[in-house]
């Protein structure tokens, strides 16, 4: 059973570990941006879009929330990781693959249908002339459309590389935990050993 100074303990490195891999992937949104033809901060822009917002309030909107959903999933990750022997983080190698997988999930139940459902039907109504937009703004709607696959695949893999990059950290701050595991483990099969050992018949 674990206690619950041991969740939050988890809840806290997860956080942590979380705003890394959001931090991490800041840059990568704007590089999407340049990569798709529209402006420094475009996809942060939309987000705050979601919500009634325009220009800059908009832009530090979706950063907010995109650091602010990093962090809960980071938390939540190292939450789960608790709950079952074959989920613990027990190694680097085990924190990037099990982040990585995070990371594939995150994507198909969240970030789809929040584009499939919200962002993309919002720029479908600005282009098609359902919502009043400047032309720049039209303009921008007529690009993101435009690549829409392009930018699907590109969340996806971002999405992966985030989750590497959480699971990669959330693995350096519980290194301490699986170590000192790992060093009981060898010593409960020495002494199990040396025990044994003792009532072998001599020869």
């Amino acid at each position: 059973m674990t206690s619950g100074a041991e969740i939050y303990r988890m809840a806290k490195t997860g956080c942590i570990a979380g705003l890394v891999g959001g931090f991490a992937l800041f840059s990568s949104f704007f590089w999407i941006d340049v990569d798709v033809g529209v402006p420094f901060g475009t996809f942060y822009k939309v987000v705050g879009m979601l919500v009634g917002l325009d220009g800059l309030p908009a832009i530090i909107f979706g950063f907010f929330a995109h650091m602010l959903t990093a962090a809960l999933i980071g938390a939540i990750f190292c939450i789960c990781s608790t709950m079952h022997r074959l989920l613990q983080i027990t190694g680097v190698a085990k924190g990037i693959i099990a982040g990585g997988v995070t990371g594939i999930q995150v994507f198909a139940i969240f970030f789809m249908p929040v584009s499939l459902f919200l962002m993309f039907p919002m720029l479908s109504d600005q282009v098609i002339g359902n919502s009043m937009v400047t032309s720049e703004q039209l303009q921008i709607a007529q690009i993101l459309m435009g690549t829409s696959d392009q930018i699907m695949w590109g969340a996806l893999i971002l999405h992966v590389l985030y989750g590497s990059i959480m699971g990669l950290f959330a693995s350096f701050m519980l290194y301490e935990d699986y170590s000192m595991k790992g060093k009981t483990k060898k010593e409960e099969k020495s002494k199990w050993e040396k025990t044994e050992s003792e009532h072998w018949p001599s020869t």
